[in-house]
């Protein structure tokens, strides 16, 4: 079966859903083809990828505030390689996709991934769009789900709607034997995410320079994985504050080295104004790590719903994560609980391979009415 993946081409969260459905299909179920659309050039580490797993892909240029003027070369392309299912990532390219199904009779799938709070005026047109237009919209989380039934009211379908949530490899995310952190002489923190304004790197930077002045006898260190637009000012903003000895900004890292990164850690941390379903949170609960979390959607209902996962910050301030770092720390019976409770519910709801069946369930049952 001919599957067509579209996301975004830079990196973040699009991708690592992307590649593990693709790693988790053993039995190649489908014959898998990817389209990268965005205003951002084509991620070196998509590409190679994509040419190591043998995946051919395409990457579609897009002028901000302008996607419709990529639009004919997608639809061009969906034409030339004909698959039964578009799996649309990047809701943007939304009536390309959509006007290729109707023409060609084949499926649509349209997942949600930007969280609410932070979606723009043009992000919430093409969310109501795939309401009416896509066979199935995914949504990853109930919480999500109840607050897109409360913002579109009388546009929503939910019929259409389908709960998935993101996976990832457990098996290559996985806790291993460390050194106790209280031998080391040090506390290693760290955050992996893509450097955007949402996602409040710069919190964590100020909190640093708390957790020196306030608990001196510790050698904090604090390591921000990735990049992006507001890498350069993150930068600026750890040299002005005189923290380069205990600060690192290590971008970009491919999933190999990102999960000894993750094995690397004593906490983690997250910082963010709203998240969906946060494909790093999954990696470090399945890494088996103590998570200290903002308390915005897609933190808090992940890492104290019905399982304790984490310690959750209000708002993202630095003193709040200052204080509940400081406070996990002198916990380490508190800290065992939540690694363990963590990498449970990792391997038991968020699984690459139970993401893949289920996605691949909603395939078949779409294109068999």
């Amino acid at each position: 079966m001919k599957v067509a993946q579209i996301l975004y081409s830079g990196l973040g969260g699009h991708g690592s859903v992307a590649f593990s459905l693709s790693g988790a299909d053993r039995d190649k179920q489908w014959q898998l083809m990817m389209g990268f659309f965005g205003i951002e050039p084509l991620s070196v580490a998509y590409a190679e990828t994509c040419r190591r797993q043998d995946i051919p892909y395409r990457y579609f240029r897009v002028v901000s505030g302008r996607q419709w003027r990529s639009w004919p070369k997608v639809l061009r392309w969906l034409e030339e390689n004909r698959p039964e299912t578009v799996i649309l990532h990047s809701i943007t390219a939304l009536l390309p996709c959509w006007w290729y199904a109707r023409r060609n009779g084949g499926r649509l799938v349209a997942v949600e991934h930007t969280p609410n709070l932070v979606k723009t005026r043009n992000e919430w047109v093409f969310s109501v769009l795939a309401m009416w237009l896509a066979d199935r919209v995914v949504m990853l989380t109930p919480v999500y789900r109840a607050e897109m039934r409360e913002a579109l009211g009388w546009w929503y379908r939910d019929a259409k709607v389908r709960l998935i949530p993101n996976g990832i490899d457990t098996r290559r995310f996985a806790p291993v034997n460390a050194p106790d952190p209280e031998t080391k002489g040090k506390v290693r923190l760290g955050m992996a995410a893509r450097f955007v304004a949402n996602k409040r790197q710069d919190s964590l930077v100020a909190m640093m320079d708390q957790l020196r002045r306030r608990r001196p006898d510790i050698a904090w260190e604090l390591n921000l994985a990735g990049d992006g637009e507001t890498w350069k000012a993150v930068e600026t903003q750890v040299r002005a504050s005189g923290l380069e000895d205990c600060v690192e900004l290590t971008g970009h890292l491919d999933s190999d080295r990102l999960a000894v990164w993750f094995q690397s850690l004593d906490i983690y941390l997250h910082a963010s104004v709203g998240e969906t379903l946060s494909t790093s949170i999954l990696q470090a609960m399945a890494t088996g790590l103590p998570i200290v979390g903002a308390d915005v959607p897609g933190i808090g209902n992940l890492l104290t719903g019905e399982h304790i996962c984490g310690v959750l910050v209000p708002d993202s301030t630095p003193e709040g994560f200052c204080a509940a770092v400081s406070s996990l720390w002198d916990n380490p019976a508190e800290r065992r609980q939540l690694a363990h409770a963590a990498r449970r519910l990792a391997v038991k709801e968020y699984s690459q391979e139970s993401m893949f069946e289920r996605y691949h369930a909603l395939v078949m049952e779409s294109l068999s009415e």
